[in-house]
């Protein structure tokens, strides 16, 4: 699962992450899930010089809703 933060050019789904999604890790742009791409975040796209951070219980079922919503066709 991959996050981003410039996903107006895809055609897939890509879920917003809000703030109660994540904890200990600040972003410049609303993160996104991406969940069907191999990307990384670039650097300029996080406001913290540890860039470490982990998902919330909330965070956590939204990469589970993210991941079955990409496998159910």
């Amino acid at each position: 699962m991959c996050l981003g933060t410039s996903v107006s050019q895809f055609q897939h789904p890509t879920p917003q992450l809000k703030q109660h999604h994540y904890d200990d890790i600040t972003f410049s742009k609303t993160p996104h899930l991406l969940p069907w791409a191999l990307r990384t975040i670039a650097p300029g796209s996080l406001e913290t010089n540890r860039a470490v951070g982990q998902l919330t219980a909330d965070g956590e079922r939204e990469v589970k809703k993210a991941l079955l919503m990409l496998f159910s066709v």
